[in-house]
């Protein structure tokens, strides 16, 4: 029972003064409580100001500037920059969860609400004053804390997009920082080596110059040009020296000018931008938990003024609960029942028949035959005795028994006969046109064992290249290993008409020969060149493709990491390929840098691959060859393990442009 004079539960969440959720802004009592609100968020922002403008001082300080033009502030800001976004996903992934359950709350407290209120008034009368119009009056309570809480609701939700807007753009901020800053250390790095190289050439001529003038000048030096006398030697050595000199001057300067430019100019401006990030994003993070526990306190004052209402504009629940009169209440029902007399509860009146009309006080008719007492022993007819009907017996006979254990069994018996229906044998067999196979179609193992890829290579020893961590291998400006990067390139030049590339597997004992060339000296990467680029074989390219795997499987660490690995499994598990993309991202850019651009370049690799008529590889046949590369060696201890790593695997593939190229610009 609903009071018409209820106030409206719409409420407006708003960061700065919201109303109370639930309550009219008519009454007296909700002017107050919007008042004391806008009070106090008026308090609270002053006071911010003050701390903000007081704390603003301190990054001014001397200390700080040295710290952001220092070699280690793009390092510094960079890590502090990263945690404030992952403070911002993990609190959208904490209200996304609330608004979740927040809307199986309202739902389920309708559905209920509804299912009782309908069973009450079906089964029961409620007249006014009972127990009955008390409990649908408080059921009535929780409809309306519903629609308190739908505004809520949606003011999560909205929170949560807008949190991962942050999110998304600080992140494409901070990649766009990073590689900036990147870019003009490396200028200024390779200035100054360029620098030291000249430097050490002009210091060994000025080394021969003095061993030249030092030695006997009669000697002759033969040389491709003949024979050179000391005069001669010291006037090549010295053009040599002005050479040197003015080459080794030239970049010295330069290197200077490189690093007064990163020192003065870039990375004052980039460590600026970056602070500048840091504090927009805690500031916009503040303004969201501000907004949070407004939306809390507006959400507990409008449940509250629906359950004890400040105006009294309608009873609250506990005077409700409290005005069930139980006799009064019985009263009322007894009084307004209709009494009826029932027949069958009128008894019956004696009345003599016409045919003893002629009795005589001794109990004989008037002819004087005379007719036996009820009590007399010598009546004429007797009353034959009361036999006991006899008991019809039944036997019970017992029910079929069906086994379930092959469902054909079931459709493949026959009906009962029409003398079989007759008995109580309970319910027949059913009969059905075909049941669906229980079996697996998925592959099955022996004994358990899930095959790995390449085990032939994990008896190998740890080289110079292969077995090594990913970092210490000789890697490129962005960490990724010199030999990985080669091994790509010379597949998607070479490979393209070469069928099932990491599918087939070169001869073995030419494999071990290139593994060792390489663990010798991985520096020189030319061995793997094709020996006639006009005649491309398919064992050459099946040996490049059986080395690029062989190296991932021999990570001691692998790819995507033993920390980050349960991770990559748990979002593999999520069925909703948009939010399986968006963990997957998250949790790729926590990969160390050398992981993260290492598994870019070789998920667009893949892609690439797939894109070939003639490799006939598709994402899934790459996810399925690939998968015990990337994770840790048995890890995938039973079939689903297995076939979790290979989804991972696929979807990562098909995300990749999604997580590396967040605005959708070319790899």
């Amino acid at each position: 029972m609903t009071d018409s004079s209820s106030p409206s539960t719409t409420a407006s969440f708003t960061a700065s003064a919201p109303a109370p959720v639930g309550e009219s802004a008519t009454t007296p009592a909700a002017s107050t409580v919007a008042s004391a609100t806008t009070a106090t968020n008026a308090t609270v922002t002053t006071n911010s100001r003050r701390t903000i403008s007081s704390s603003s001082q301190l990054l001014d300080q001397p200390d700080i500037k040295r710290i952001l033009i220092s070699d280690s502030s793009f390092t510094i800001l960079l890590s502090r920059l990263k945690q404030s976004i992952k403070a911002c996903d993990e609190f959208a992934n904490f209200i996304r969860r609330k608004h979740s359950y927040e809307e199986d709350n309202v739902r389920d407290v309708r559905k209920t609400a509804s299912a009782c209120r309908n069973s009450i008034t079906t089964s029961c009368v409620p007249t006014r004053g009972s127990f009955v119009d008390s409990l649908l009056t408080v059921i009535a309570y929780d409809d309306k804390l519903t629609s308190v809480r739908t505004p809520y609701i949606k003011a999560l939700e909205t929170m949560y997009h807008e949190l991962m807007s942050l999110s998304q753009n600080f992140t494409r901020l901070r990649k766009q920082l990073k590689e900036e800053g990147n870019r003009r250390e490396k200028e200024a790095i390779d200035a100054i080596n360029q620098a030291e190289k000249s430097r050490s050439k002009y210091k060994s001529l000025c080394s021969d110059l003095e061993k030249l003038r030092n030695s006997d000048q009669t000697q002759k030096k033969i040389t491709l040009q003949g024979r050179k006398t000391g005069t001669q030697q010291e006037e090549e050595l010295t053009r040599k020296l002005h050479i040197a000199d003015a080459d080794y001057n030239k970049k010295a300067h330069y290197s200077q000018k490189c690093k007064n430019e990163l020192v003065d100019l870039y990375r004052p401006q980039i460590a600026t931008k970056m602070k500048d990030l840091i504090l927009e994003l805690d500031h916009a993070l503040q303004l969201q938990l501000s907004k949070y526990a407004v939306y809390n306190e507006s959400l507990i004052i409008g449940m509250g003024n629906q359950i004890t209402p400040l105006g009294h504009n309608h009873a609250s629940m506990q005077e409700t609960a409290s005005s069930v009169d139980v006799e009064k209440s019985l009263y009322g029902y007894l009084i307004s029942n209709k009494v009826e007399r029932k027949s069958a509860f009128v008894p019956v009146e004696y009345k003599r028949h016409s045919v003893f009309g002629g009795l005589t006080p001794d109990g004989s008719f008037g002819n004087g035959r005379r007719i036996a007492s009820a009590g007399s022993a010598t009546s004429s007819a007797s009353v034959p005795p009361i036999v006991a009907a006899p008991v019809a017996s039944f036997s019970v006979h017992p029910a079929p028994v069906y086994h379930t254990s092959d469902p054909r069994a079931i459709s493949s018996s026959s009906p009962p006969s029409s003398s079989e229906q007759t008995g109580l044998n309970g319910p027949r067999p059913m009969i059905t046109s075909e049941q669906p196979l229980l079996t697996s179609e998925l592959p099955v193992f022996p004994s358990g064992q899930i095959p790995t890829l390449d085990e032939e290579s994990h008896s190998a020893m740890v080289g110079g290249l292969f077995g090594l961590p990913i970092d210490e291998v000789p890697h490129d400006d962005e960490m990724v290993p010199l030999f990985v990067a080669r091994c790509i390139d010379l597949l998607e030049k070479y490979g393209s008409n070469s069928e099932g590339i990491y599918r087939s597997s070169p001869n073995k004992t030419k494999l071990e020969e290139m593994k060792e060339i390489l663990d010798s000296d991985p520096g020189d990467l030319s061995v793997l060149d094709p020996p006639d680029v006009s005649n491309i074989s398919n064992d050459y390219i099946f040996m490049i493709a059986s080395l690029l795997k062989n190296f991932f499987s021999k990570l001691p660490e692998p790819l995507l990491t033993i920390e980050q690995g349960n991770n990559f499994l748990k979002a593999g598990q999520i069925e909703d390929v948009k939010t399986m993309h968006l963990q997957l991202h998250r949790i790729v850019f926590e990969l160390p840098d050398a992981n993260y651009f290492t598994l870019r370049d070789l998920l667009f690799h893949f892609i690439h691959l797939s894109q070939m008529p003639k490799v006939r590889m598709s994402v899934r046949n790459l996810a399925i060859v690939w998968s015990n590369n990337l994770f840790a060696p048995g890890s995938a201890t039973t079939t689903n393990d297995l076939h979790l790593q290979q989804r991972v695997v696929e979807e990562l593939i098909n995300a990749a442009p999604d997580i590396f190229n967040p605005i959708g610009g070319d790899n």
